[in-house]
């Protein structure tokens, strides 16, 4: 208990001086966004955690490309514009049935002025490659082309639902630098961005008539070993996955609200 009492302190923040702005500098290119007319107040009511993933529901291209695009700030500002921060987490995603994508490793860099950082720290053989019919602006890339169901699910603490669905990520964090820069109280600001990443896929695949589910048991280092990470400048701090639910049957569904 003193160790987790010591980083909670450590993790309180002191009083700083005010530098929100206010006033969006992102450059918006909400053209890539599609046309959503599924009520957000219903996507809300309808979200649920999958518990297990069917192994056989793919999702088109296209699909999946909504997903990334709705995670990044310069495409969908809200709710990444309450972070007075620049984005500093990246997904790192398991593509398993995607159809018209290769299966295999990816990574969303969501913030491009840390790509030439990640092209130094990741595996020097990654192919960073933009997948084809991928969107110019979102920095979408093929790392490894390959079955990643078996290592994904090994990563998750031997978890089905890793490797069951249409495609899975971890959410690699910026993590030395923000924290030297800021101070070990930014440290929850990065869950937070984890976290709000996770609501908005949540709502997304209640929008695509599928289900998805946050997975907090994984196994750090090993993931960091697949992207050839080695040191502390990155870190996964959330995992997720998205596909085609198996309900439980057991379980009763009452309304929310």
């Amino acid at each position: 208990w003193e160790g987790i009492q010591e980083a909670s302190k450590s993790c309180e923040k002191p009083v700083t001086e005010t530098q929100l702005n206010l006033e969006s500098e992102l450059n918006v290119l909400s053209d890539l966004l599609d046309d959503d007319t599924y009520p957000l107040q219903k996507a809300i009511h309808r979200r649920r955690s999958a518990v297990s993933m069917d192994r056989k529901t793919q999702i088109d291209r296209n699909t999946f490309f909504q997903f990334l695009i709705k995670t990044c700030p310069q495409f969908n500002p809200a709710p990444f514009q309450s972070f007075p921060s620049e984005p500093q987490v990246h997904l790192g995603l398991f593509v398993h049935r995607v159809n018209d994508l290769p299966t295999g490793l990816y990574l969303l860099v969501r913030n491009e002025n840390h790509l030439k950082e990640l092209k130094e720290k990741f595996k020097k053989e990654f192919l960073w490659r933009k997948p084809d019919f991928c969107p110019e602006a979102l920095g979408l890339f093929v790392l490894e082309e390959g079955d990643y169901v078996g290592l994904s699910k090994s990563v998750s603490c031997g978890q089905d639902i890793a490797g069951d669905g249409c495609f899975s990520l971890g959410m690699l964090s910026a993590f030395e630098k923000p924290l030297t820069q800021y101070g070990s109280w930014f440290y929850p600001r990065l869950c937070w961005e984890c976290g709000a990443i996770g609501q908005v896929l949540y709502l997304q695949a209640e929008v695509s008539g599928i289900r998805s589910t946050g997975i907090g048991c994984f196994f750090d280092d090993p993931v960091h070993d697949i992207f050839g990470i080695k040191d502390m400048s990155y870190q996964t701090l959330y995992h997720f996955t998205v596909g085609g639910p198996v309900e439980d049957r057991r379980l009763t569904t009452l309304p929310p609200y």
